[in-house]
């Protein structure tokens, strides 16, 4: 019985304010929603920061090439390879083909398995 009276008088002692030990759990879920805040915020303003140097970038060469038009209107480079306006007669004759043999329009493909 001598007992039980401690144990009432120790639990009925008045606490002081904010005398509540925190929770290491608790803290440690505080700390790591500070730390992804904190990765959040320097991971948008990195991302910011990479779209206006692109936006820059890409903006030097828009320039560059419409500098380059404006100095030189006619002579735009032409890839090397074939003259895609002229019509080039193909010999299919043994070829292995699809469709009949009579189609008013033949199409050739040409493909390299390397």
């Amino acid at each position: 019985m001598a007992n039980d009276r401690i144990d009432s008088a120790a639990e009925q002692e008045p606490r002081p304010e904010g005398g509540r030990k925190p929770d290491p759990v608790s803290v440690a879920i505080l700390v790591g929603i500070v730390a992804l805040i904190t990765i959040a915020t320097l991971n948008l303003i990195e991302t910011h920061r990479q779209r206006n140097e692109f936006t820059d970038q890409m903006t030097q060469v828009l320039n560059a090439v419409n500098s380059r038009q404006a100095a030189n209107p006619a002579s735009s480079p032409r890839p090397p390879g074939p003259d895609p306006d002229k019509v080039y007669t193909v010999k299919t004759q043994g070829a292995p083909a699809r469709g009949p043999k009579g189609a008013p329009v033949k199409i050739a493909e040409f493909s390299d398995f390397q």
